[in-house]
């Protein structure tokens, strides 16, 4: 069991390293390696209600829904688009009259923001390279400026597996938990 579990890893790296050759510098995995994602547009319904106020800011998404807010989606119930950068999904909860309101954003890399994503913060946090969960200011990750000088967080988790983000960072998390204990043991035992 553990000879054979070596042999897939070492199969795996040698194909990783083998196709990392063909990667140029600012685009993920190009090549055979990494052809996109198919990844889950849509915004909490709570952004439709307030939409003039963010259209400069955010693209549309392929729909409206509070099923967005859901720990798994589906494509019956979320649209899915090609994207060939990395999915992202975005989690903030905004503090309105002392209420605190959760609303997520996911989609494709290039069609969340019109202005784009800080790419000092997409290059230092290597969002190209791997995956990853964590809050950034929005005022720096929106490159936002003026009077549009926001101090809040948003939780961003970026990744390239088709569905990836369809899942919230806890689900996300205790998936990559299990399947470490799962291989711990059956290592260990095997």
């Amino acid at each position: 069991m553990f000879i054979g579990f070596l042999l897939i890893s070492t199969r795996v790296s040698a194909d990783f390293v083998n196709n990392v050759a063909l990667m140029e510098p600012g685009v993920p995995f190009k090549g055979n390696a990494y052809n996109g994602a198919r990844c889950f547009s849509c915004m909490s319904r709570l952004y439709e209600a307030v939409w003039p106020s963010l259209s400069h800011i955010y693209k549309r998404p392929r729909n409206f829904t509070d099923n967005c807010n859901d720990d798994r989606l589906t494509e019956t119930n979320v649209p899915l688009v090609h994207c060939d950068t990395i999915c992202v999904s975005m989690y903030e909860s905004p503090n309105i009259a002392g209420v605190r309101i959760g609303g997520y954003i996911r989609g494709c890399m290039k069609d969340v923001l019109i202005k784009g994503f800080n790419e000092t913060i997409v290059s230092w946090y290597r969002w190209m390279q791997r995956d990853s969960c964590r809050p950034y200011r929005k005022k720096e990750l929106f490159k936002l400026g003026g009077d549009q000088v926001d101090e809040s967080t948003i939780d961003v988790c970026t990744c390239y597996a088709d569905f990836c983000n369809g899942n919230t960072a806890a689900t996300m998390f205790t998936w990559l938990i299990s399947i470490i204990l799962l291989t711990f043991t059956t290592l260990l035992h095997g």
